[in-house]
């Protein structure tokens, strides 16, 4: 009896060990794939639908009376250039090296409270009016994203920062996991500096403006004071 329960303590030690190996394994596998990262472009992997042919076939096609009035068609939509969205998807489910607390769970997406407190931080240090600090260009009118470590790059440049590292790392803090939202502050600056350089140009312009007109009157005015004849 005694060799017996020896054997199948043995034996569960040897199981639970194999299930470790397993969901290290799988969660090894889930981490280095790239459809999780925040900024991955996903039309090239999604597989478009088929539509089944045999439905339209068997559908009853229906008289179509032309009235002669035309209706209405709803033109698109026109979506706000400046609208900031969040660009992660749906959190993925749990690993089961994440189930066995072998790993902690990915963090809860983040509220729009969080994301304003986020924003905040990331302007007062000013980081939109900073060069990218991947590629140390301007933003100017280049999409622009926000980590949830507060921190901003280009989102080509977060892109391939991805790509080359095959993780979500952010390349200032080195925090994994990080969440990603695309704003337009760098563009707001820019068009602002824009405004502000086109509007002192015409100042400038206007001011040398008038110095040639004041410059064309000057000697008209000594011509007619010299044929007036002094009385």
């Amino acid at each position: 009896m005694l060799k017996n329960k020896g054997h199948s303590s043995k034996q569960g030690k040897i199981d639970k060990l194999a299930i470790t190996a397993v969901a290290l394994q799988d969660h090894i596998l889930h981490d280095l794939q790239l459809r999780n990262l925040s900024v991955a472009d996903l039309s090239k992997t999604n597989v478009p639908k088929r539509e089944d042919t045999s439905k339209s076939l068997n559908r009853n096609p229906k008289a179509v009376i032309d009235t002669g009035l035309r209706k209405k068609t709803p033109g698109p939509k026109v979506e706000d250039p400046e609208k900031e969205y969040v660009l992660d998807p749906k959190p993925p489910p749990l690993t089961l090296a994440q189930k066995l607390g072998l790993f902690e769970p990915p963090p809860l997406p983040l509220s729009s409270d969080e994301w304003g407190k986020v924003k905040q931080r990331s302007v007062s240090q000013g980081d939109s009016t900073q060069p990218c600090p991947i590629c140390k260009e301007e933003f100017e009118l280049r999409p622009q994203v926000l980590l949830s470590c507060s921190h901003v790059f280009h989102r080509a440049c977060l892109q391939a920062f991805e790509k080359f590292t095959n993780k979500k790392t952010c390349p200032l803090c080195r925090r994994n996991q990080y969440q990603t939202r695309v704003i337009h502050d760098g563009a707001r600056l820019f068009k602002a500096k824009c405004a502000t350089r086109s509007e002192a140009g015409r100042a400038a312009a206007q001011r040398s403006n008038r110095q040639t007109r004041r410059a064309r009157r000057g000697p008209r005015v000594t011509l007619l004071s010299k044929r007036i004849p002094s009385l």
